[in-house]
């Protein structure tokens, strides 16, 4: 605009016409009066942020509704406004426009997809004010973060709740028995994931409502799921396009998180098991090979135990000790390539005439490779593959020659599909 207005003049000038050079003049002042009038323009705008579901879940979409009050006289208009993600800005394409009114809140909705696990910053908000000709903006940045946590997804199996190898197995049943069978009297009300089977009959009959036996005094089964969260175990490990900008860092993690498709897809089964442990009953710990306390998860506590799921992150340094196995406490590892130091802890994780589950998994190759081996670990100055580790099918050889039944699979799985069909819960 700038440039026609100058030429308008330089043809009025030659022309020797005064009204082409009074236009082209008035052209070029106009366009730098309006494009100053954007100095004189503030964002100063109070900004609150809802999103739909509360919490995310890792893999599915999210929508966020921001809302806008301008908090001075100045701050009028249309504008654009954009987010500021840990997992990228949205594009201009992706931008919301707003008018803002003096007094009254506006708002703008986004919608992202594809989810990443982890706990994330979301902001600041990024307006475009745009003069009144279109010729010039000024991108400014409004103040106000907002934390959005993303879970792990959870599969619904529906097994867990009448699943007779978890929470009242036989040996619950037996203490029942010697604590008075169905006549126990030690009873409580009924609460959501508490099996049908511990209902208390005559007591329901008494109180007009469901009560279930009180087994608290003889401390929650418990059952143990392992992870392993070594980054050398998992061989499509790559560094995250970004530093730490939107996860909350534990102490000791690495200055570039790492990730891995695979390792997503075991978190989600290990949230899974514990879950539907949980519909039974029963209390699980979810631990390292090594012994270290990733998580506890007991009936009453999910949404607390996803969260601590959440932040976990390849390589973390977790500080706690998981408490030592229990006898006949089951045992379900999900896991991938191992150094022989963490397979010989795993192998010792299995208390006397406990079960023993292993899920070994492959990592899924890419779509159209058109490969038939997996893929390289890649190699950088950020990942190393460790000395001594070994390959996934030398892992599942190793565990079944320990005693343990093995379930061979790759990333690409159906969790839920997988728990069914190999009765991983059975055991």
């Amino acid at each position: 605009m700038l440039t026609a207005g100058v030429l308008v003049v330089l043809v009025g000038w030659l022309l020797q016409a005064p009204a082409l050079v009074f236009a082209g003049a008035t052209l070029v002042v106009l366009i730098g009066a309006v494009t100053i009038s954007l100095l004189f323009r503030t964002a100063d705008v109070r900004v609150t942020r809802r999103f739909s579901p509360d919490r995310g879940v890792a893999g599915w979409s999210a929508v966020e509704r921001v809302s806008i009050l301008p908090r001075g006289g100045r701050t009028s208009g249309a504008v654009r406004v954009r987010e500021q993600l840990p997992f990228g800005r949205l594009s201009d394409s992706e931008s919301a426009a707003v008018l803002l009114v003096p007094g009254r809140a506006s708002s703008a909705v986004f919608r992202h997809h594809d989810l990443p696990r982890g706990r994330h910053r979301i902001g600041p908000l990024h307006v475009d004010l745009v003069e009144s000709y279109g010729v010039a903006r000024r991108r400014v940045v409004a103040e106000g973060v907002a934390e959005f946590v993303v879970v792990p997804e959870v599969v619904e199996v529906g097994l867990g709740r009448e699943s007779r190898a978890l929470g009242d197995g036989s040996r619950r049943q037996r203490e029942h028995s010697l604590a008075g069978g169905e006549d126990d009297p030690v009873t409580r009300e009924y609460r959501r994931g508490d099996p049908m089977r511990r209902v208390h009959w005559k007591a329901t009959a008494r109180h007009g409502e469901l009560m279930v036996r009180q087994e608290e005094q003889h401390g929650l089964p418990s059952a143990r799921v392992v992870i392993a969260v070594a980054a050398d175990g998992w061989s499509d490990v790559r560094p995250t396009r970004q530093p730490t900008t939107g996860v909350r860092a534990k102490a000791g993690t690495a200055a570039i998180p790492l990730v891995s498709d695979a390792f997503e897809w075991a978190v989600s089964f290990a949230a899974t098991i514990a879950v539907e442990v949980g519909h039974a009953g029963s209390a699980t710990v979810l631990a390292t090979p090594g012994g270290a306390l990733v998580a506890r998860h007991d009936p009453d506590s999910t949404t607390a135990f996803l969260d601590d799921l959440a932040d976990l992150r390849l390589d973390d340094a977790l500080g706690g000790s998981a408490p030592s196995p229990s006898p006949r406490e089951p045992v379900v590892a999900v896991v991938s390539g191992l150094g022989r130091a963490d397979l010989d802890l795993l192998v010792a994780s299995r208390a006397p005439g406990s079960s023993a589950v292993a899920v070994v998994v492959t990592p899924a190759l890419p779509l159209g490779t058109g490969l038939t081996s997996r893929p390289a670990r890649p190699v950088d100055g950020a990942i190393r593959a460790g000395e001594g580790v070994l390959a996934p099918d030398e892992v599942a050889d190793s565990l079944r020659d320990s005693g343990w039944r093995v379930v061979e699979t790759d990333s690409s799985v159906d969790v839920g599909r997988l728990i069914v069909t190999t009765g991983v819960l059975d055991d």
